[in-house]
């Protein structure tokens, strides 16, 4: 697919307008904007007394962050090591 796709999602009842490569890319685009609005609900069923919206938006932010971080802790890089120990080998019997 040559063009963009202009898709909205919306989250907490404000439409943001978008530009995704795939169809691919809308559903991660969609299923990211469910999820947000999901956790924020959540957040405001678990503390229903904060003093504002912005606190469930930026505890959702958070809690997704940190998903992010550990996410990117869990990598599993040993593949990769061991592709390179096997380049090596083979360079070093050159």
């Amino acid at each position: 697919m040559a063009g963009k796709l202009n898709i909205n999602v919306t989250i907490e009842d404000i439409p943001l307008p978008l530009q995704v490569s795939s169809p691919e890319e809308e559903k991660i685009y969609r299923d990211a904007a469910s999820m947000i609005q999901h956790r924020v609900q959540r957040l405001r069923d678990a503390y229903p007394s904060l003093p504002s919206d912005k606190y469930y938006y930026v505890m959702a932010l958070l809690n997704t962050a940190v998903e992010s971080v550990k996410a990117s802790n869990r990598q599993d890089t040993s593949p990769y090591i061991e592709m390179m120990a096997d380049i090596e080998k083979e360079l070093e019997t050159l």
